[in-house]
């Protein structure tokens, strides 16, 4: 087997173990130069325009370098060098095409994917259309005062006490209220506001899981210091 430099056109003869150990890349004896010998192989030697390598003290078959070797020797058969800017540009695009198929996959079975199970709640972090997270239900509107009264402690001085029922006239449930209630003067002009959350008007049992439901009656009791004669009546407000 031989093959022929393009640069020079010196004929080397190679063997099939020393062309398999390089991967076809070899330097030539003659003009040291690198050329893939697999783009020139003959079985027999080629025409007579080539020249044949030198033979006898001159030269002799190429040998592989060790990759122990200096790094500054060049070696008779050496890899191809490999092209990293390429390699890189691999290692990022796989990742996001792989994103991409992932999210296409996602999209074309959305409505067989349950919203319930980790991918569901996957894709509704990532903002995925028909796996955003459901709202709950709230309208304070639909909640409305069947009683109300205030009217000083029967056995502190000092403190009024405020109580009232309201119900829930929405069709479904939704979460408790948070009370705002405001005591009037004569000008209709608030003296003090505050506002209550479920636990501090709800039983102490209560669990921040329950939901007012519909029709349902609440009875409310709340405690007040009294500002005085000045406060004539007060304002409930559901949030």
């Amino acid at each position: 087997m031989y093959t022929l430099c393009p640069h020079c056109q010196t004929v080397h003869p190679l063997t099939a173990a020393l062309l398999a150990q390089a991967g076809g890349w070899m330097q030539c004896g003659d003009c040291d130069k690198r050329f893939n010998a697999l783009d020139a192989l003959y079985d027999d030697f080629p025409d007579s325009h080539a020249k044949p390598a030198p033979t006898g003290g001159q030269w002799s078959p190429p040998e592989l370098t060790s990759r122990r070797e200096s790094a500054d020797a060049t070696p008779a058969f050496a890899e191809p060098e490999t092209r990293s800017g390429v390699h890189w540009a691999w290692k990022v695009a796989l990742p996001l095409l792989l994103l991409v198929t992932a999210a296409n996959v996602a999209w074309t079975f959305r409505h067989h994917i349950p919203k319930e199970g980790a991918i569901g709640e996957f894709l509704a972090r990532q903002g995925v259309q028909g796996f955003e997270a459901e709202q709950e239900f709230h309208d304070p509107g639909r909640i409305h005062l069947v009683t109300r009264d205030i009217h000083p402690h029967p056995t502190r001085d000092g403190v009024l006490v405020l109580s009232a029922t309201f119900v829930n006239l929405a069709a479904e449930p939704q979460p408790y209220p948070v009370l705002s209630v405001a005591l009037m003067d004569a000008d209709n002009h608030p003296l003090v506001a505050r506002e209550f959350d479920p636990e501090e008007y709800l039983a102490s049992d209560w669990d921040a899981s329950q939901r007012l439901q519909p029709d349902q009656h609440v009875p409310i009791l709340l405690e007040f210091a009294d500002p005085g004669e000045k406060a004539v009546g007060f304002e409930l407000d559901f949030l």
